[in-house]
C-alpha cells in the first residue's frame, strides 16, 4: 500500500514550530496597514488588502492562549484561502514548506490532531484550519 505525502508549510508561533497544511493562496506576507473592525471579535486583529483580495489578519497567539516572553506587534501572516474567503494567521517568522509522509495523532490536542516528527525526534504539530476558524466569531 502506498503511503500518501501531504504538503505543509511550516511557521514560528512563541519560539515553537507549527505546520500548515499547504492549502490555496498560501504564502507569507509582511504588511503595515491594518483596517480595525469595530466590534470585531478580539482574535480579528483587522482586514488587509494584498493582490486584489481583502484578507482577514487572525492573531493566531491569542486564539491558542501561547504566551511569548517578548510581545512585538507582529506585521508577518501566512495568508490561506478557505471556504471562498481569505485569511492572514499573524506567525513570528516564516519557514520552509516541507513533503511529509508520515502522519501520526493526538486526539488531546484539539486544534492540533496530528503532527509529523522530524529526523532529530521534534514532533510538528499540524493546525487544523476548522478548529480554529470555529473559535472564533468572524461573521457577527
Amino acid at each position: 500500500m502506498a503511503v500518501r505525502t501531504e504538503k505543509f508549510i511550516l511557521f514560528y508561533l512563541g519560539g515553537e514550530k507549527y505546520a500548515l497544511p499547504a492549502l490555496s493562496a498560501n504564502q507569507f506576507i509582511e504588511f503595515s496597514d491594518l483596517a480595525l473592525v469595530p466590534k470585531a471579535d478580539q482574535d480579528i486583529r483587522g482586514l488587509i488588502y494584498h493582490n486584489g483580495n481583502i484578507i482577514t489578519i487572525i492573531d493566531l497567539k491569542r486564539v491558542l492562549k501561547i504566551v511569548s516572553p517578548k510581545r512585538e506587534a507582529s506585521h508577518m501572516c501566512l495568508t490561506f484561502e478557505y471556504g471562498g474567503y481569505y485569511y492572514g494567521l499573524l506567525v513570528d517568522q516564516g519557514d520552509e514548506t516541507l513533503a511529509v509522509k508520515n502522519i501520526s495523532s493526538d486526539r488531546q490536542r484539539p486544534v492540533f490532531k496530528r503532527y509529523f516528527t522530524t529526523p532529530d525526534k521534534k514532533r510538528i504539530y499540524i493546525l487544523d484550519i476548522e478548529e480554529v476558524l470555529s473559535q472564533i466569531n468572524i461573521y457577527d
